[in-house]
């Protein structure tokens, strides 16, 4: 039972940490988590022909990757 308790705080604590990331950079990002390989991408098409990608093993890792890329901007 108690992994499942601690299973149940690491999804809210994900989903707040998400919920964050998806504020500040989900209009010009779609974030997107493969539970299989164990990756966050972040995708963005600023046009028709251009695409940017960013990719990071956890949540926090890409959410200072897409901070900082926010930072000098993206066009």
């Amino acid at each position: 039972m108690a992994n499942h308790a601690s299973a149940l705080s690491d999804v809210l604590d994900q989903s707040s940490a998400l919920s964050g990331v998806l504020q500040r950079h989900g209009a010009t990002w779609q974030i997107v988590h493969d539970a299989g390989v164990g990756v966050w991408t972040a995708v963005q098409r600023p046009t028709l022909t251009a695409l940017h990608v960013i990719c990071a093993h956890d949540l926090a890792s890409l959410a200072v990757k897409l901070d900082a890329t926010s930072d000098r901007g993206t066009g």
